[in-house]
């Protein structure tokens, strides 16, 4: 093992770990919104919920604003997974 070694190793982990930070702070800036079932919900590329709307009309029967949130919510995940994905040419 050269006298290098563990220089060149933890020159390399801080590269990593330097564009690791700059693609948080790229997904962070990054949004994707779904308005399905009178729901409009906004994620921003770490799946963190920015923005809820939800229809006067689901307000009546709250079991189905629960499921539908959900439903709406995990689709959007998903569509904004591909996308990431996508963008990084990964295939999702």
């Amino acid at each position: 093992m050269g006298m290098f070694d563990g220089f060149n190793q933890a020159k390399e982990m801080f590269s990593q770990f330097s564009e690791m930070q700059k693609l948080q702070k790229k997904l962070a800036k990054k949004r994707i919104t779904k308005e399905e079932k009178g729901i409009t919900v906004t994620l921003d590329g770490t799946q963190a919920i920015k923005e809820l709307k939800i229809s006067d009309d689901l307000l009546k029967d709250k079991s189905k604003l629960e499921k539908t949130i959900i439903e709406v919510i995990e689709s959007a995940k998903k569509d904004l997974q591909k996308e990431v994905a996508s963008e990084m040419g990964i295939g999702a």
